[in-house]
């Protein structure tokens, strides 16, 4: 039998006597053109989810339209579909949907859609697992117990006892992987080896995940790592080592973004601190912040949630207003 998800959250409107599996498969059958979108900066989870959902929908006869504000790493170009992700809004035609699909994200404003989407009277639908998640939907399965929204994804699959495939065994694996950063990080658990290893047995393309996922380091992202190791400081204060990297840093070496992807994963290995904190300038005049911890007694999704952001209990993110100044006293957030 499928794992059961541990936490439905509230249905809002609808058939008070249904589940919100059941408001998701209905909803979905009555549609014939559905939006499909995801959080900025997509990571792996994100893609995965956006692709896998396309894979259903489309094997299903529905018209898919996928929305990134983001454009995705060039790294996940295995991933069924994921050519058809558009990252510019007024290429989309929203008066055609009948429905919206949010994955992997917690708050409608990470879309980079909010304000289109809030707007319309087509259902929302939220799937998520992250615990800060807003339940902006008509119908949210949020399940904070999940290791990925890939798999949670599964579970609705399985349920119905629809086939996977190769293609979306090979989405809900890279999902997994990704989130787990390896089965390293909580909640992993059997259950999501369980999973894996139906993947597996499914012919998901493991050898590309990880190829395409892990074995991709330019010589200039770890150059870049490089500096940010050099600038780590302990704050024995509150436990925390951290280090910073601007706008200009990633210029001179020839790196965007999405190079420091997996730096503070890395940085997590440390065992002199009990968070992990990266701090980079993005383009637009923002500060992302990385949380990062190993220990069971830390939770630094409140930590991110004190600065507007939010995520996992082990792994939390935020942005803020500002750049980053080098000071007598270290680096600060002006």
């Amino acid at each position: 039998m499928p794992p059961k998800l541990t936490k439905l959250s509230r249905i809002y409107d609808g058939d008070m006597n249904k589940d919100a599996h059941s408001h998701f498969f209905d909803t979905l059958t009555a549609t014939t053109s559905v939006l499909v979108t995801t959080h900025e900066n997509p990571d792996g989870d994100a893609l995965a989810s956006v692709c896998l959902c396309s894979e259903f929908l489309t094997a299903a006869g529905k018209s898919v339209q996928i929305f990134c504000k983001d454009v995705p790493d060039k790294s996940f170009a295995f991933l069924p579909h994921i050519e058809k992700i558009c990252s510019k809004k007024n290429a989309l035609a929203l008066t055609s949907i009948d429905a919206v699909v949010v994955l992997d994200c917690a708050s409608l404003k990470r879309t980079g859609l909010s304000d289109e989407i809030k707007n319309l009277k087509q259902p929302i639908i939220n799937i998520d697992h992250h615990r800060s998640n807003e339940n902006f939907g008509k119908i949210n399965i949020i399940d904070a117990g999940a290791v990925s929204t890939t798999q949670i994804l599964y579970e609705l699959l399985k349920e119905q006892r629809q086939d996977i495939t190769k293609s979306m065994a090979t989405c809900i694996l890279t999902g997994i992987l990704t989130d787990s950063g390896n089965f390293a990080y909580a909640p992993t658990n059997t259950q999501t080896f369980d999973i894996a290893g139906e993947m597996l047995t499914r012919g998901a393309n493991v050898r590309g995940i990880i190829t395409y996922t892990q074995k991709n380091k330019r010589l200039t992202t770890l150059k870049i790592w490089g500096l940010a190791l050099s600038r780590l400081r302990y704050n024995p204060t509150y436990d925390i080592a951290a280090t910073v990297l601007t706008q200009q840093d990633l210029k001179q070496f020839g790196v965007s973004k999405e190079d420091l992807e997996g730096l503070s994963n890395f940085l997590n290995t440390l065992k002199d601190a009990k968070i992990i904190l990266v701090l980079y300038e993005l383009p637009d005049g923002r500060v992302k912040g990385s949380l990062r911890t190993a220990r069971e007694d830390v939770d630094v999704c409140r930590l991110a949630q004190v600065f507007g952001g939010g995520g996992h209990v082990k792994a939390a993110g935020f942005e803020v207003e500002g750049r980053l100044e080098n000071t007598a006293s270290g680096w600060i957030v002006k």
